[in-house]
């Protein structure tokens, strides 16, 4: 059973994130109502990254800026710069998930990890940047995947039709303010 949860996890993972908390025992037979800690509640990234900081982190590396900002299920946030209506300039999705253990979030990194370079997508390892991460670029966006503790993740931006490549700095930047800001 246990088995089966995990593949059925992995493959949610690998369709994306939803930063919803995954560490709640639900085996538990316990009776007693309590109210939930902190920790146990989902991760609102819009309120830990607001708009305004990740404008300033956008533009100090090169890449658009962003002007609105919108909270997914889950506690994710997708930003978006839409200078003209339905022309979307840059976007960009944060999203993680906090996972029962930080070895559980291991596995989903490592099965998101395999799916990427099953589909001949190149992944860089980024040391130094959580407890691991690597970038993915496809499709015209720069993907940052990343661990820290029991909390995985995903920052992907998309700026018009630039090089994904040119986005690096800017996503590694998101990734080590959300890092500094989950500590």
């Amino acid at each position: 059973m246990k088995r089966l949860q995990m593949v059925l996890l992995g493959g949610l993972l690998l369709a994306g994130c939803s930063s919803h908390d995954q560490s709640t025992d639900t085996t538990a037979s316990t009776s007693t109502p309590s109210a939930p800690a902190m920790a146990d509640q989902p991760l609102d990234l819009c309120q830990l990254m607001p708009v305004a900081d990740v404008a300033a982190i956008l533009q100090a590396n090169g890449a658009d800026t962003v002007t609105e900002q919108k909270a997914g299920a889950g506690g994710m946030c997708s930003y978006l710069h839409q200078p003209e209506p339905g022309d979307y300039r840059a976007k960009l999705l944060i999203d993680f998930t906090r996972m029962a253990s930080p070895e559980q979030a291991a596995q989903a990194l490592a099965a998101r990890r395999e799916d990427f370079t099953g589909r001949g997508i190149g992944v860089t390892p980024v040391p130094g940047l959580g407890d691991e991460a690597f970038l993915a670029e496809a499709e015209g966006a720069a993907g940052l995947k990343l661990r820290v503790g029991a909390y995985q993740g995903q920052i992907n931006l998309r700026v018009g039709e630039r090089d994904p490549a040119s986005l690096r700095p800017a996503v590694l930047a998101l990734g080590k303010q959300v890092v500094a800001r989950l500590h």
